[in-house]
């Protein structure tokens, strides 16, 4: 699901039917309480890790419990990577949306719910420099209902991103995109990612709490955005590992790096000590 919505954007962007922006380019776009929350139902929200986080923060409540309550979760039919959504909304109206339009959870709404109506795609190509992300920011398809358009307030990609707090999102976001492109890429785990393997990296990836809890390392010693980063590092060291009893995976150093241990001890190694 996850990649065909990407893949059909960059189509749209390469035959020029999505308008494509620059970070200083120029739109017009407000929201405005005559269409307040029109946008929230029927709708297929992605989540990554990072969003997950936030929102389970903001409503004190454990990963593990946001994720089961409000979240849906299917395996990529081409990449066979784990993909999240939010539940409610796309069966009907956001579980967040108040009886007025508005978000309950709105300084922690998710990166897409922040950005719109401007998109980002990103992906991964191969140059002669090495390995590096593409990145491509968009207007989302006008939807008849949005009324945003009208509006004279005027604005720039960059001030958007801004007043919306995207940029460590975004940031958050890459971290996690990279992963997603080792696994397909380099570790081929479309053809052995299973609900087992999922269960397995799906504490790292959307319950940082559990983690924090049975390791240690307290928000005061390691912050929300380093261990973010430490744990997508730590589910790349478990997939080379799995992806190499399976015949797939780089040799050499990282290969040698994942076996060096315990599977415990190389965990608490990247998570608690940065390793």
């Amino acid at each position: 699901m996850a990649f065909d919505f990407q893949q059909g954007i960059l189509d749209k962007l390469e035959k020029g039917t999505l308008e494509e922006l620059g970070m200083d380019d120029t739109f017009t776009f407000s929201c405005g309480p005559e269409c307040m929350g029109r946008c929230c139902r029927n709708i297929t929200i992605l989540l990554d890790p990072w969003d997950i986080e936030v929102m389970a923060r903001h409503l004190e409540l454990s990963g593990q419990e946001f994720f089961n309550r409000y979240c849906q979760m299917e395996l990529d039919r081409n990449t066979g990577w784990p993909v999240v959504w939010l539940a409610h909304a796309k069966e009907g109206s956001c579980a967040f949306m108040l009886q007025d339009g508005k978000c309950s959870i709105y300084p922690a709404r998710s990166r897409n719910c922040r950005t719109y109506p401007l998109g980002r795609a990103v992906r991964y190509v191969q140059d002669r420099e090495g390995r590096r992300m593409d990145e491509r920011i968009f207007m989302v398809d006008r939807m008849q209902f949005c009324l945003g358009h009208k509006s004279g307030r005027s604005w720039t990609v960059r001030e958007w991103f801004e007043d919306a707090g995207a940029i460590t999102y975004y940031r958050m976001s890459d971290q996690y995109t990279e992963l997603v492109d080792y696994a397909v890429r380099e570790l081929n785990c479309r053809e052995w990612m299973n609900p087992k393997v999922v269960q397995m990296i799906v504490p790292f990836l959307f319950a940082p709490d559990l983690l924090r809890y049975k390791l240690g390392p307290g928000v005061e010693e390691i912050g929300h955005e380093e261990f973010h980063l430490r744990r997508m590092k730590a589910v790349k060291l478990i997939l080379t590992d799995l992806a190499s009893g399976f015949g797939y995976g780089p040799a050499g150093e990282v290969t040698e790096r994942a076996f060096a241990g315990s599977l415990m001890d190389r965990m608490k190694a990247v998570l608690v000590d940065g390793a």
